[in-house]
């Protein structure tokens, strides 16, 4: 009997001993982890870096194309000089006008240099109003259509190749244009890299209008003035726009 009130001691305090030893493990783990808690959070900057004073270079993409600098030299403002072109050629398309069936050629061609400033209101908000002006250098439309069947005139047949073709041009070339708009996306980003939106309008020179056409059709040039005076009020270019900016340092 008293073995066993021994052995059973034995094992009280031996238990007793290990259970002490287990809570100080944890507390030694739990304070432990509380450290290396406190250490991390003091590693991690969750301030946002300012753009002040930086560089970007960004990339659009929309109604027009092209490249830019950007660079914010202060909380509120930022400007941008950039490079815009486009081209776009489809040959052989079919069209109907007037219910004739066409081939048409269309050539569009655009490039152009840009200067605009950009004004953030809220330091805390990525919305802007931009305002600027572009330099035309090059910005035309032209159109060649002929037509693709026989056309009748009585009992007489006349082959689309005796018809002949007409050209319609539309040129913006050596102009200026403002044009202002806004958005969201900072020009040049806090972080490494940034998104942005813009949606605008440029204010255009009126065109100058081509008219012209060959064999049977070479008295629609005839119309050309008339063309023009319709077409002085094209003066509206939309901007829709998706930006992409990388911060260069």
């Amino acid at each position: 009997m008293i073995c066993k009130n021994l052995l059973l001691l034995c094992c009280t305090m031996f238990l007793g001993s290990s259970l002490v030893q287990a809570q100080d493990s944890t507390s030694a783990k739990i304070d432990t982890a509380g450290i290396t808690m406190k250490t991390s959070v003091k590693k991690i900057d969750l301030k946002p870096k300012s753009n002040v004073g930086k560089l970007a270079i960004g990339g659009s993409f929309g109604t027009t194309i092209g490249v830019d600098l950007a660079f914010q030299f202060s909380k509120h403002f930022a400007v941008r000089a950039g490079y815009i072109t486009f081209n776009y050629n489809a040959n052989n398309q079919k069209v109907t006008s007037s219910g004739e069936e066409l081939s048409a050629n269309v050539d569009l061609k655009m490039e152009a240099y840009s200067f605009a400033v950009d004004f953030y209101p809220s330091v805390k908000s990525s919305f802007k109003v931009f305002a600027g002006v572009s330099s035309i250098q090059k910005g035309v439309m032209n159109l060649v259509a002929a037509p693709t069947k026989n056309y009748s005139v009585g009992s007489i047949v006349i082959k689309p190749e005796d018809i002949g073709t007409f050209n319609f041009g539309v040129d913006y070339s050596k102009s200026t244009a403002p044009f202002a708009g806004i958005g969201f996306g900072r020009a040049v980003p806090k972080k490494r890299v940034g998104f942005g939106f813009e949606g605008g309008i440029y204010y255009l020179n009126s065109p100058n209008v081509t008219l012209a056409g060959t064999k049977r059709l070479v008295s629609m040039s005839d119309q050309q003035p008339q063309v023009q005076s319709n077409m002085n009020d094209w003066r509206y270019y939309p901007i829709v726009n998706f930006r992409l900016a990388v911060r260069l340092n």
